[in-house]
This record gives C-alpha cells, structure tokens and sequence, in this order.
C-alpha cells in the first residue's frame, strides 16, 4: 500500500514537471525580452569557429535559468506594448516595408518606458578604418646639419618634377577644349583609349597641378631652411599660380574627398603668410624699437629746453626783486669797485648763456631710454619723420596676417581631422602613429611614399610649410591611387622649348624684403 502510494505520487510529481516545461508563445516572447536587444554579430576578423564534429559543452544550468524566468514571467507585470493586440497584428516579411527591413537587428529597441532613456545606434562606423592599420616606416634620422648643397639638390629635383607636372596638366587641359576651340591643343601622344588618363583626363590635370604647386613650393622652403630665412621676394612669385590652381579646383571639385584639396592650398597659403609674417616681424620689432628710442630722446630734450627756460625765468624774477631802486653813488663808495652801494651792472639781472643746456638738449643716439621711461609713451604731439618704406612694410605685415586668418578659416572648413580619417586614413595613419616632432620637418624625405609624417604646426610659428606640402603630396598619391595616378611617371611629354601659358612658374628670388 506504501509503494502504491509512492508510484502515485512519483508519478503525479513527473507529470506536473513535465506541465511547468512546456511553455506558451507568450512565455516565451517574456523571456526573450527580458534578456534584451540582440547584441552585434562578431566582427569577421575573429578567427574562425571550433570544427562541426565537437561536442557542445552541456549547458546544465540553462533549466533551471529558464525555470525561473518562466516564474519571473508570470509573476511580472506585462508591458502594455508586449501584450497582444488584434488591432495590430504581426506583419509577414513580405509585407514589411522596405525601410524596416533594411534596418540591421542592432538597431531594434524595445518601446521606452515612462523614466527610460531610449537606446540609438551609433550613425557613424563602430570601427576604425582598414587603413589605421598601417604602420609609417620608422627612417634613420639625418639630424639637422645637413649641408646646403644637399638642400640645393632638393630644390633642383623639386623644379624640375614641378615643371614636368604643370606642363602636363595644361597641355592635358587644352586637349580636353572642343576641337572648334582656338584653346584647343592636342596631344602629341594620346594615352591609351582605355587608361585612366583618358577615362579622367581633367580629374588628372588637377592632380597634376596641386602636385605641381606642392613641388614648387616645397623647394622654395628648401631654399628658406637651408640658411634660415624667408626669402619674401621668392614667395610672391606663388601668388599667381597658387591662386589660379583654387580657382579651377573651386570650379570642378565635385564631392567632400575631392574638396580637401581645396582646403589643402588654403592651408598652403596661409601658412606662405604666416612664414612670411614671422620672420618679417623680426625687423619691424628692431624698427620699431629704434623709432621709440628717437621719440623718447625727442621727449626728453623737449623737457630739457621746458626746465632751462624756467630756470632762466626764475633767475630773471630773482635778480628784479632783489636790486635795489637807482640812486647817486656816494662819493666815498665810486672810489671801490667792491662797494656794495654801487649800482648792478650787466643787463639788469638777465641770466647769461649756460652751455651745459646745450649739452643736455642735444639728441644721444647711442642710448636708448630706460626701463622706466618706457613705461610712459611720449605724448602725441611728439612725433618724428618716417619713410615710405616704414609705411609699406606695416601695411605688407598687416594685410598678411589678414589673408593668413582668412586662408585659415576657409581651410579648416574643408580639411580637417574628420575629413582626413575619412578619405585619407592613410595619410593621417602616417601622422598618428609618428615618431617625429615639429623640430623634425627636415627628415622625412619628399619622394618617400611610407615613411613618418607630423601634423603642421601652427602657421603663427613662421614654421610647418614643409609639413603641410608633404601631407599635401601623400593626400595627392593616396587619391590618385584609386585612378592610377602615376605622378611624373604619367606625364605628357615636353619637346625642349615647349611650353604652355597661363599658369606663371614660381621662381627663386634671393631677397628677403
């Protein structure tokens, strides 16, 4: 009677197990919210899965987990969004719109509750781009006595490729006219019909043209850190081509990867006046310390003469209040010439010339003012002669820091930290992970296409130019890599004494002013 019960009770104990195991679809939809939102697949750089033929480790504790998230389940308040509703029925994948299923699973949220901060999917991408996983070259570093008939040859190779390269983008311009165009040239040896220098003709007279300009104004800079200094004269001969090249790039570049070279040659303006600034402003500081110098002398012997003028009047009012009313001598007193009765002589108290005046009032050149007298600026009424070059280099330094804020800011627009990281990674992978510092803008090697790179300096420096043509020379290699850009490799040929005119050739001009 007792193993009958037992069996009974055994047996009613299973069947009830057996009932709490099987769950609805409504339990199962609870327990699934209750884990949450799927998270994202695994990125397909993990390596691969275990081989199909191994068992799968026993998952013991899965049981009794979804036990009692089925009893947490029932035991839950259900949410009103979860609950099943026939006026809004489940739609098919067939009928969902397109927009919904195109939406990545990671991308599902639950209704927000009353209090609950509703999740949303990063808009940009959750990873860093392929090419961040390069690494630059680390080069042996050259040091900074690198003689100047090195830079000299750097300079001759710089010319050289800059010319071949403006050639031919204005001869690759000319072809590209209508034949019915008196600008129309064409080419002496058209590329092959199927190349990417006749599929993106224009595309690649551009990159020739910012490559050209690169080229050019980077041997110039060779020119300027092999003696340290700024040759200004040398530098306006940029402007003109500088300027034509935004010009055309203004008017056909086409999407935001294409625009950052318009930001690039904003950025190479700049900084040409900036460098230009830094080291002018070393002379306009030593002119403009010797100008104050004069008008704090000026000042002085301007007090001089004030104070010798009211000493002599002072002495005047003296000796008139102190002689005595004209009488007769006496003639026992006109006998001595000491007498203190006899009437004052010489001009009735009118002071005589001091010669020291003389000497306090004349200008010392060879001493400026001190610490203290330039603490107070000499009054407006003092001024001194200036000439017309005083004048102009004032205004040159004026109107050049304008024009450098101004290149500035349309640059920054255009090329920035974002823009590099997405349209060059590589070339700011060559920034980010370098060894070398602003003082190191004499090592990199201009026709190195791995080695280390450094983001320019600030333009107000006076220094960075060289930084910013070897960005703009690898952002040039790393675009045209995707058209088969070639460089000098790809240019037209130039027959001697052949040229093309519209865009005027930078040259050097040893002059400093």
């Amino acid at each position: 009677m007792h193993r009958a019960t037992s069996s009974a009770s055994s047996s009613t104990s299973s069947s009830h197990r057996s009932r709490r195991r099987q769950l609805t679809r409504e339990q199962l939809l609870k327990g699934l919210q209750i884990l949450g939102p799927v998270s994202a697949p695994l990125p397909p750089e993990l390596p691969p899965s275990p081989p199909a033929s191994r068992e799968p480790s026993p998952a013991l504790g899965l049981k009794r987990r979804h036990d009692s998230e089925s009893e947490q389940g029932r035991n839950k308040k259900p949410r009103v969004s979860a609950a099943p509703s026939s006026s809004r029925p489940r739609l098919s994948p067939q009928s969902r719109p397109p927009s919904a299923a195109a939406v990545p699973p990671t991308s599902r949220h639950e209704p927000s509750e009353d209090g609950e901060v509703k999740e949303e999917s990063p808009s940009g991408p959750s990873v860093l781009p392929t090419a961040f996983s390069f690494m630059p070259v680390r080069r042996p570093r050259r040091g900074d006595n690198i003689p100047t008939s090195e830079w000299d040859s750097v300079y001759e190779k710089c010319f050289s490729k800059a010319r071949m390269l403006r050639f031919s983008a204005l001869a690759r311009v000319a072809a590209a006219h209508p034949s019915t165009s008196k600008e129309y040239k064409p080419l002496r040896i058209p590329p092959n019909p199927n190349s990417s220098y006749a599929k993106h003709s224009l595309l690649m007279a551009r990159l020739e043209l910012i490559d050209s300009l690169l080229h050019f104004v980077y041997g110039l800079w060779c020119k300027d850190y092999s003696v340290r200094t700024c040759y200004r004269a040398a530098w306006r001969t940029v402007n003109d081509y500088l300027q034509l090249t935004k010009k055309k790039m203004a008017a056909e570049s086409h999407d935001e990867r294409e625009k950052a070279f318009i930001g690039l040659l904003n950025m190479v303006e700049s900084y040409i006046h900036g460098r230009k600034l830094r080291y002018q402003a070393v002379a306009i500081d030593r002119e403009n310390d010797q100008k104050i110098n004069r008008l704090h002398i000026q000042w002085k012997a301007e007090k001089a003469q004030a104070q010798a003028r009211a000493a002599a009047a002072a002495a005047a009012q003296s000796s008139t209040s102190s002689a005595t009313p004209n009488m007769l001598p006496s003639p026992a007193s006109s006998n001595s010439a000491n007498s203190s009765n006899s009437t004052p002589l010489g001009g009735h108290g009118t002071p005589g010339h001091n010669p020291a005046l003389d000497i306090d009032c004349q200008p010392d050149v060879t001493h400026g003012p001190s610490n203290a007298e330039r603490q107070q600026p000499p009054p407006a009424h003092i001024h001194i002669p200036v000439n017309t070059q005083f004048i102009l280099d004032r205004k040159a330094q004026g109107s050049g820091l304008l024009a450098s804020s101004h290149s500035m800011q349309t640059a920054q627009q255009h090329l920035n930290l974002a823009v590099m990281a997405r349209h060059y990674p590589r070339t700011l992978a060559r920034m980010m992970f370098s060894t070398l510092g602003p003082q190191d803008e004499h090592e990199p090697d201009f026709q190195d296409d791995d080695c280390e790179l450094f983001w320019p300096t600030q333009a107000v420096t006076g220094e960075g130019l060289g930084w910013v043509c070897l960005m703009g020379m690898a952002m040039v290699k790393e675009f045209g890599k995707e058209y088969g850009y070639q460089g000098v490799d790809g240019v037209v040929p130039r027959l001697p004494g052949e040229d093309v005119y519209g865009f005027p050739e930078p040259r050097f001009v040893p002059h400093t002013r």
